[in-house]
């Protein structure tokens, strides 16, 4: 039987749509589910991913869109298909490969069951991680993973390893990539990227990102725990052991490849995948020799603070009990990423007086200077509350860090309109409309800046560019119905 979208929920034997017939759930997280499935017009077993979000634009949904019709690698799960599922096109659906498997993480869960127990195995592993992310940094329009981690690593039948969930992934310069709440996702992350805020930034730097990651993955590999227990750990890139502290079986080679990739700075890691592997295979090659005993998983217990029940609260949608929680670390201990969480759980919860309190007692009351991610979110907020003059002044202060200019134009072009000069604001929105084909939010603005100026087939040509991405959006399509009317479409 075919069950209504507005009605539906994934179950087995199932159909969704006229799609699929859903078998068997593989996995049921906060974002979605992941679902063995028959593709109905042909038998074929496939992978169904199915995002629980559905009120989000197609394109935010579009998880892994960059990689489909790229040539196949065999370290990299296969993406299919993807869009909204017929005929109601409510639910929303990512088609990959079925690949019978566990992740990563659940093989270390019983590392006591002698899983990963030689250097070989698990160096064979992380080379088949390093040969995937690799792959997608020499695409000719090279991505950048952003949520390396056990948790989508696919170890199957001779350790085969397929790496998976390309929901934080990235193209070079992109104006925003998804937002990562997920506690286990932050540990892995470089401090950098750690905030909870979207990843931003040029190829390279993100790419530094993955590398920080690999590094934290191969610590874990060889010691049996993390670099760092919390969040606030990882911002301020807290002491931790060397390897060899942990593992007295790490040759020094290992140690210091890893603690490389583990540097603060992104520019004191390896510059490329390329230039990482082939350390790798060095290391690799002296740790063998260097022991031939098991790895020796350490006991270690996990500290915990502050930044652990806040990001809890993030990832659970509570925002509301976030901000309270960092707020009370922040009059507590002073600590500046606590004030940064406080107002980014606010700005979640939609609470834009209670951002602006605090936002504005803390300029008034601390002489510590705002980093650009604090700097953005009050743009953001200022101008929703349209408190223009102040969101002015601190986007002139965002421009004085040289990272993520073309947000700070595409804010600044929101200024513009919202002050009704719009042939200002439409020439800096075409100028990141070139550098950036087909990103939704721009094309949204340039519609509207173009409707302003009376300019209606310009606005109904970025319309269709915008509904490309957006296919069912309700208000693009209600203004198609209106162009069609004016015989514009």
């Amino acid at each position: 039987m075919t069950y209504k979208s507005a009605h539906f929920l994934p179950g087995t034997n199932k159909r969704l749509g006229n799609k699929y017939l859903l078998l068997e759930c593989l996995g049921d997280g906060s974002h979605g589910w992941v679902w063995r499935a028959e593709r109905l017009k042909d038998g074929q077993i496939v992978a169904v991913k199915i995002p629980k979000q559905l009120t989000k634009d197609d394109r935010s949904l579009s998880e892994g869109r960059d990689l489909m019709g790229i040539e196949q690698h065999p370290n990299i799960i296969r993406i299919h298909d993807m869009g909204r599922v017929p005929p109601d096109l409510e639910w929303f659906a990512i088609e990959m490969e079925y690949f019978p498997s566990e992740s990563l993480a659940q093989k270390l869960e019983r590392r006591a069951q002698h899983f990963g127990n030689t250097y070989d195995r698990l160096f064979n592993i992380f080379n088949q991680v390093l040969d995937a992310v690799g792959f997608l940094a020499n695409l000719p329009t090279p991505i950048s993973h952003g949520d390396i981690k056990p948790h989508n690593i696919l170890v199957g039948a001779d350790d085969l390893v397929k790496l998976t969930d390309f929901g934080s992934s990235a193209l070079p310069e992109e104006i925003y990539v998804r937002t990562r709440e997920n506690g286990g996702t932050i540990l892995y992350s470089a401090p950098e990227y750690s905030d909870c805020a979207a990843r931003r930034g040029s190829f390279v730097s993100l790419l530094r990102g993955d590398i920080y990651s690999l590094g934290v993955l191969l610590y874990q590999l060889t010691t049996g725990r993390l670099p760092h227990d919390t969040p606030a750990q990882i911002r301020s890139h807290a002491p931790f052991p060397k390897p060899s502290e942990v593992n007295s079986n790490i040759c020094l080679s290992i140690d210091n490849l890893i603690l490389k990739c583990l540097c603060r700075n992104p520019d004191d890691r390896y510059e490329s995948i390329a230039e990482l592997k082939s350390a790798f295979l060095e290391a690799s090659t002296a740790q063998l020799i260097f022991r031939v005993h098991s790895t020796v998983p350490a006991d270690h217990i996990k500290k915990t603070d502050w930044s652990v029940d806040v990001t809890e609260a993030l990832e659970a949608g509570n925002y509301l009990k976030a901000a309270r929680l960092a707020e009370a670390e922040f009059r507590k201990t002073d600590d500046y990423s606590a004030f940064f969480q406080q107002i980014n759980a606010l700005f979640r919860a939609e609470r834009w007086f209670d951002f602006e309190n605090a936002f504005i007692k803390f300029r008034s009351r601390n002489s510590q200077p705002l980093d650009q991610a604090a700097l953005i979110l009050g743009v953001r907020a200022f101008i929703l509350i349209r408190r223009l003059h102040f969101a002015k002044e601190l986007l002139e202060e965002a421009c004085l860090f040289e990272k993520s200019q073309d947000e700070l134009v595409l804010l600044r072009a929101s200024i513009l309109g919202m002050e009704a000069k719009y042939a200002e604001s439409r020439k800096l929105l075409e100028h990141l409309n070139q550098r950036q084909p087909g990103e939704t939010q721009v094309l949204r603005r340039l519609v509207q800046v173009c409707e302003q100026l009376r300019d209606y087939r310009s606005a109904a040509g970025y319309l269709r560019a915008c509904l490309r991405a957006l296919h069912h959006d309700p208000q693009l399509m209600e203004k198609r119905a209106l162009y069609e009317k004016m015989g514009l479409w």
